[in-house]
């Protein structure tokens, strides 16, 4: 209601543009904050797996305690316990937002005890992510271009509407003065007519690819490759979910195949649970962890040549959590470089476009002038 009042009380493009980037802000958010309850949520349910607390009591603890949807959803998961339903129907029915190494946690507890030298092992390895989070810059990065790019395409969309303002109200009232009494032979609506269907045919484009990504978790499997830009980054994403599932899993002396099947119960997100479930089956089949990870999709050739290797050397979960690292940090990369030329480039286009209305109604004013005098 306040959006609408104030859309209302100023009704100017500008006022538009500026709404669309704070409600942008604001989802971006919410969004970060959902992530970061959601990773603290699978931490503390990790923490008390281990001393037998009452997990529908932990989680109603937790949800009380959420400031985003999470709080919703735990107390759901909390009653659906209650009601005597498994762990698992409970997390898939609630949408919670629990891992399957949380899951095995939970219902192995005695196989979380920390020893000494795990715990060192731990202790190294978050200074070593730590350090390489800090490099890749993105916790800081991520929001930041979520940020630009709903700035960006707001200003695009922006653009678009003045130039039906301008086609709709401006050029019908000069072309209606021209012929009615100067007859001045005029093809203003002809020029802009032209320069609308370019920037309209970029701006459908444009239209359908955000949607796209809006909705890529409901996308079919084989479509979300070929969306530009966030189908291979949501890819990305997900493996980053599967290994550092797995990985901290493995080091709780849980089976492999365990997690990827609670993964595939559990998640909500579809080509999670399809790469999970045939990963399990090959598994359980007798294939090794790198080989099912490579023909289930979830890693790449040379990255399971690289995992392979550190199975063979025992250092498997290690080499897991680098490959985590390696893959965010370049996701931090990519999009830093793609965001470097883009909004220069579509700022230019806005301009142009702009430009050229603006040329467009001063020629003919120009020539509009002319005749009468």
């Amino acid at each position: 209601m306040s959006v609408l009042a104030l859309a209302s009380s100023a009704p100017h493009p500008i006022t538009f543009v500026l709404l669309a980037m704070m409600i942008g802000t604001l989802f971006v958010a919410r969004r970060w904050t959902y992530r970061e309850e959601a990773e603290s949520l699978n931490r503390w349910m990790r923490l008390a797996a281990g001393t037998r607390a009452s997990v529908p009591v932990l989680a109603e603890s937790l949800a009380n305690g959420s400031s985003s949807r999470i709080a919703f959803r735990g107390k759901t998961f909390s009653a659906r316990l209650m009601r005597g339903e498994s762990l698992v129907n409970a997390v898939r029915r609630s949408k919670l937002p629990i891992t399957a190494d949380t899951l095995a946690a939970i219902q192995h507890p005695q196989a979380t005890t920390t020893t000494p030298d795990s715990f060192a092992d731990k202790t190294f390895r978050s200074q070593v992510r730590q350090q390489q989070s800090i490099d890749a810059g993105t916790p800081v990065s991520a929001p930041i271009v979520a940020e630009q790019l709903i700035y960006l395409i707001a200003t695009m969309f922006l653009a678009w509407g003045l130039g039906y303002f301008i086609r709709g109200f401006i050029s019908e009232r000069f072309e209606y003065i021209a012929e009615e009494f100067f007859d001045i032979d005029s093809n203003i609506n002809d020029m802009l007519q032209t320069i609308m269907s370019i920037y309209e045919g970029l701006m459908i484009l444009v239209f359908i690819w955000f949607m796209m990504a809006i909705l890529i978790r409901w996308q079919p499997a084989w479509l979300i490759r070929w969306i530009p830009w966030f189908g291979k980054d949501s890819i990305a994403r997900w493996r980053c979910e599967i290994l550092r599932s797995l990985s901290i899993g493995m080091r709780s002396e849980h089976a492999e195949s365990e997690l990827l099947t609670l993964a595939s119960q559990s998640s909500g997100n579809r080509w999670i649970r399809k790469r999970c479930r045939k990963a399990s089956r090959l598994i359980e089949n007798g294939t090794t962890l790198p080989v099912a990870l490579r023909r289930s999709q979830i890693v790449t050739a040379k990255e399971r040549s690289w995992l392979t290797s550190a199975a063979r050397n025992h250092h498997l979960p290690s080499a897991i959590d680098q490959l985590v690292d390696n893959i965010s940090r370049r996701r931090s990369l990519t999009w830093k470089v793609r965001m470097s030329w883009l909004i220069p480039l579509a700022v230019v286009l806005v301009g142009v476009y702009v430009m050229a209305h603006i040329v467009t109604v001063f020629l003919y004013l120009t020539k509009l002038t002319t005749a009468v005098s």
